[in-house]
């Protein structure tokens, strides 16, 4: 007896009541034993009445329902690697390609017969703007969103590194078709003068980068470059932040396998642990190319820009520097 007494639950007691006899109470303690819900933590008429039910047959608001999605990113600042993580997360919730869009400055067509546009779905839930996103768009597309609420994350780097990365992509040859950077010409060119025409093509999209985060409100979620691809820590860490500044930290939006198979699909995209993450294959040509730039290229860019870029080109960009808290060289 005092075995039975000791092994007793709370659940099995509170059940006494509506035992008219002992063996209907050893029934139900027999029941409840068995039922793994009930060995865990029970839940009071309390709580049960705070739970938000939801009627039968009816499922989650999907993400883009509840909210608007604008992904900011911009050339030479993890771009291919933030809209390639964007497309794996809509990819793995199922989103629908009517959910999608995409902004791209200029909106060309990346085919002659103009079959393939780069800019589509303009008013979807959720869109990827490319080197297309500032201050004066985020605030028109928060009216827009009316009583959805705009989130807005994307990746920052310093615009000095940006223009000798730029650089150093261009004189490799990649991306020949580009409507931003005489590309052609840039082959051509040495270090100084290439990393001065690079530098005046580049300024517009870190002006709008740094327009949109040198103050990022609570609704905008700036993730460095730099933390993202140092090390493999920083990376998951950013895929975090990223789900939830998109999704929250609960499962309203996002189930926990979801999240879980996004996290462990993301790990696809960290150079650290996939070498080959940064090659992707062209819309266009179909072949593929390494959209990361030769890293003793860039050191020599970057010594160059200090000495040789004018005066008064590498002043706003220092001032771009400071306004988003990178080091100012000679300041």
């Amino acid at each position: 007896l005092a075995q039975d007494r000791a092994r007793e639950t709370p659940l099995c007691s509170s059940l006494k009541p509506l035992a008219g006899n002992a063996m209907r109470y050893i029934w139900w303690c027999m029941f409840i034993f068995f039922v793994p819900a009930c060995c865990s933590e029970c839940v009071s008429m309390v709580q049960r009445q705070a739970l938000p039910v939801i009627p039968a047959g009816k499922q989650k608001p999907r993400p883009w329902e509840v909210n608007n999605y604008i992904v900011a990113s911009y050339h030479k600042a993890g771009l291919v690697l933030l809209e390639t993580l964007v497309f794996k997360i809509l990819d793995i919730l199922g989103a629908p390609m009517e959910v999608r869009g995409h902004v791209e400055y200029p909106c060309y067509s990346s085919r002659k017969d103009g079959l393939s546009n780069v800019c589509y779905n303009l008013d979807a839930p959720f869109r990827l703007f490319t080197d297309s996103f500032n201050a004066s768009l985020k605030s028109a597309e928060k009216k827009k969103s009316g009583q959805k609420k705009l989130l807005v994350p994307g990746l920052v780097r310093d615009p000095l590194e940006m223009v000798a990365s730029a650089y150093c992509y261009h004189h490799d040859g990649q991306e020949l078709g580009s409507w931003l950077f005489p590309v052609q010409d840039i082959m051509q060119m040495g270090p100084e003068e290439g990393t001065e025409v690079t530098a005046k093509a580049l300024l517009p999209l870190a002006e709008w980068m740094t327009s949109v985060f040198e103050n990022p409100d609570h609704d905008t979620l700036r993730l460095e470059f730099d933390d993202l691809t140092k090390s493999s820590a920083g990376f998951d860490l950013g895929v975090q932040r990223l789900l939830d500044h998109f999704f929250g930290v609960g499962t309203d939006l996002i189930s926990k396998p979801e999240r879980f198979h996004i996290t462990e699909a993301a790990k696809e995209l960290d150079a650290n642990r996939n070498p080959e993450a940064t090659t992707v294959r062209s819309s266009s040509s179909h072949q593929f190319r390494d959209h990361s730039s030769n890293p003793v290229c860039k050191e020599v860019a970057h010594s160059i820009l200090h000495k040789s870029l004018n005066p008064e080109l590498l002043a706003r960009y220092k001032d771009l520097q400071r306004r988003l808290g990178y080091p100012v060289y000679g300041m």
